[in-house]
This record gives C-alpha cells, structure tokens and sequence, in this order.
C-alpha cells in the first residue's frame, strides 16, 4: 500500500477545512468548537491511515465529516475504504462525493475515474459469478503497484479504437505543467504516446504516457507552457505496432490556450517524467509536519511547481479552492447578478435602439412628405421650412436619432460584457463537467467589439475574431 500518495492529497485537501456550507438548507453552519473538533478527528485519522490501522482511520474521518460537514471530507472516506477493499461502500462515499463536492474539487476527475472502474469490476465479477476482487487487486498508486495480479495480454484486433478515451484540454495556466490523460483497457497491451510542441517550436516532442491509477498520463513540462497556445496529439498502437487510435494529429492538433485565469490541470504527486521522485516524497514529508487544516502553509512556490529557477522536481500539493465570490468567480451571487444584469441592459438597449431607429426615420420621412405636398403642377419641393410643424418634427427626429445612437452604443458595450460572463461560465462548465470529444475540439474564437459613432450620423460598430 502506497500511503505517500494519499497523505500528500491529504495535506492539499483539508487545508481548505474552514466553516463548510451546510449540508442541508436546515442544517446551521458548524461551529467553532465543532471545527476544532473536526481537525482533531481528521488528523487522528491521518495518524492511524499512515500507521495501517484502515478501520480505524475510517471512523475518524467519517466522525470529523460529521462534524465539520465538509463534502471533501467523502473523498477521504471513500479512499480508505477503498484501501481497505470495501469496495461497495468506497463507491458510496464516492458517488456522495461527486454529488456533494464543489465543482472544480481537485479530486473530481481522479473519483470519477476510480467509480467507473469499480462499476466496471462489479460487472465483470457479476458476470463471472466472482465476488468483488480484495483490495490490493486495482491499481491505487502513481504507477501499476507491483503486488497487482498479472494481467494477461490480450492479441492484437481484440479492442478497437472505441476502446480509447480521451478528454481534450482547452486551456492552461503559463508556468505549470500540463498532464493529459487517457484511459485503454488495462489487458490491450496498448502503447499511448504524447505529442506535444510549444509557442515557437518547429517540431513535436515525444512522451510516452504511463500509468496512474487507472488512467495513463503525459506531462507537459512548465517550461513548454507558454506564449498563446500550445500543441498536441495521442497515437495509440497495439502489441503489434499497428496505429489503432488517435486524438488529433500532426497536421491538425488539439490546441491549448494559454490562459493565466485557467485552472492548474497536473497531479502534485508526479515529476516531469510522469513518476513519484524522491524530492517529490520529500516534499510530501516536509508538508506533512505542517497543520493540515492551516489555509496558506501548503501553497506550492514557482520553483516547487516547475516554473520557478530552482531544482526541485516534485511539486508539493495546491490547495483546492471552492468558488470565489468576486465578479470574475464562476459560481458567485456577484457573478451571476452582473451576468443578467448586462445581459438585461443588452436586450433592453438593442431593442430600444432598433425602435428609435424607425421612429426617427418616420420623422424624416414626414419632412419629406412635407415638402413634396405640392398644388398641381408644381415640381417638388414646392413648400418652404415651416418653422412650427417642420421643426417640430425636425426636433422630434433628431431627439430619437440621438436616443438611437447612445442606446446602440449602450447595447453594443453591455452585449460585450454580457458575453463575457457567458464565456466565462460556458468554458468553466467544459472544463469541470463536460466531456468534450476530440474530433470536435476546436480552439476558441476570441472576439474584440468596438462602439463607433460619427459625427456625420454614422452608428455601428467593429469587431474582430481571433481564430
């Protein structure tokens, strides 16, 4: 059993352990002593996980989630049960997990995968007439865990490009490593190989992925992370060295944005070769010393993280956050009333501006009309100015005229900024939940709007698209 893994996810995990949401509309919040009590539970359970002692650590943990009532709390219940291979009941813990948890929990992507492979043991158990594989039996560490039972390869022809999965990357933050995964049956003997090329680079650099958990993972190093985008693609080969699958290609990449408001996307526990190093364990251990409930001490620096001058390869754990509350945090009251807000300010001022456009054209067409009532005989225009009625109606065009232009102008800046908020919660949306498929995948079209009046009368605007 690999501890190091767990209790280095641990550490980055509960350092967000502060007054939690309530669990229920009618639950109160809990208090401090509860939350001190909480943090006690929790790290007598660490002490008794790291000591092998499972059933015990199972109901510290499950006692500091009661008290604390912090979904990310689940994750470490499901885990040691996991360990301990009570499967069915990891998978509860599990699923509450996913159900509970914010959004963007770090540990999100690593359960999903974890319970479809438990359902998956199940069913194949099922249908063998075998009962649930001991713990011990699945991979549960960064690389596949030696005491694993055999797997037997399977010929070549027997899984087909179905059998290859893969979620495209939109983005990333500059700086930090990349780690793309992919999933193959574990029995397919299949070789998966990353592509990638940075901001400048000519050519493709070549990985071969490996195994954590029951995924296979490809790390981009930090200091290909840059510029405006980079460049992948996955070859997957079988035992026979024939090309089975692929997501993208040379000639056609999956690109990924660089973008400094992306979230990180790498696993703390793994080096730029895609293994558990032995700075990375000694970072595991430093932190370890620390207080786990403590919310600043386990921020990984530049150099620990990869993007930094430094040498240390092992990046130390970050410390997951739920949504923020600003105007920029997806998820947030501010973010949602300024989302609405714009996007009301953009329908009523569109509309208006339409109205007031045709309004003032009715009015210039009265002065028309006006000057062209003509007695028989007479070529227009035939009528002087009048200064009541033609000017009455010249002012009245002029006033909607004017009431046109500010509201296009209105309409056309609330509509950018209400676009922006739907971006900024569509793409937040892909990147949490969504699967995206790879023949889809496509770079994001960023645009730039611009307002424009003329003092000739002109209203409009200019826009542009980065492709």
């Amino acid at each position: 059993m690999n501890r190091s893994i767990f209790v280095g996810i641990l550490i980055g995990l509960f350092a967000v352990l502060a007054p939690a949401p309530s669990a229920f509309a009618d639950d109160p919040a809990p208090t401090k002593e509860q939350l001190d009590a909480a943090k006690k539970a929790f790290g007598e359970g660490k002490t008794l996980f790291d000591a092998g002692k499972l059933p015990e650590a199972i109901d510290k943990f499950k006692e500091s989630y009661r008290l604390s009532r912090n979904p990310l709390l689940l994750y470490n219940i499901g885990f040691t049960l996991d360990q301990a291979g009570q499967k069915d009941t990891a998978l509860f813990y599990y699923r509450k997990f996913l159900n509970d948890a914010p959004k963007d929990a770090a540990q999100r992507k690593e359960v999903s995968t974890r319970v479809d492979a438990i359902e998956k043991e199940k069913l194949e158990a099922d249908l063998a007439g075998t009962s649930t594989p001991a713990a011990g039996t699945t991979g549960t560490t960064g690389t596949k865990p030696e005491e694993k039972k055999t797997v037997e390869i399977k010929p070549p022809g027997t899984y087909s490009a179905a059998d290859f999965k893969h979620q495209a990357i939109l983005d990333a933050p500059p700086g930090k490593p990349l780690d793309i995964t992919a999933a193959v049956p574990e029995d397919s003997g299949f070789e998966v190989t990353l592509f990638y090329r940075g901001s400048g680079d000519t050519k493709f650099n070549e990985k071969k992925m490996k195994w954590r958990y029951n995924e296979l993972v490809g790390r981009v190093p930090p200091n290909k992370v840059y510029g405006t985008a980079i460049q992948y693609y996955i070859e997957v080969k079988d035992t026979a060295g024939t090309k089975v699958a692929a997501a993208g290609k040379s000639t056609s990449p999956n690109l990924v944005t660089i973008d400094p408001a992306a979230e990180p996307k790498f696993y703390p526990d793994l080096s730029d070769e895609g293994e558990m190093t032995a700075a990375s364990q000694q970072n595991v251990l430093r932190h370890d010393e620390e207080d786990p409930f403590a919310n600043n001490k386990n921020q990984a620096t530049d150099d620990e993280l990869g993007g930094g001058t430094g040498d240390k390869t092992g990046p130390t754990p970050e410390v997951p956050s739920g949504p923020g509350t600003g105007f920029r945090d997806v998820g947030s009251t501010k973010f949602a009333s300024a989302k609405w807000a714009s996007t009301g300010v953009a329908g009523v001022a569109i509309l208006t501006a339409v109205s007031s456009y045709f309004l003032a054209k009715s009015q210039a067409t009265n002065l028309v009309n006006d000057s062209n009532d003509c007695p028989m005989g007479q070529m227009p225009p035939c009528r002087v100015f009048d200064k009541e009625y033609d000017a009455e109606v010249q002012a009245a065009g002029k006033r909607w005229q004017t009431i046109h232009q500010v509201t296009t102008v209105v309409g056309i800046g609330a509509a950018a900024v209400a676009g922006y908020f739907w971006y900024r919660e569509l793409t937040s949306k892909k990147r949490g939940e969504d699967k995206v498929s790879s023949k889809n995948a496509s770079p994001e079209t960023t645009w730039a709007i611009t307002p424009s009046v003329g003092s000739d009368g002109f209203t409009g605007a200019a826009a542009m698209a980065t492709f």
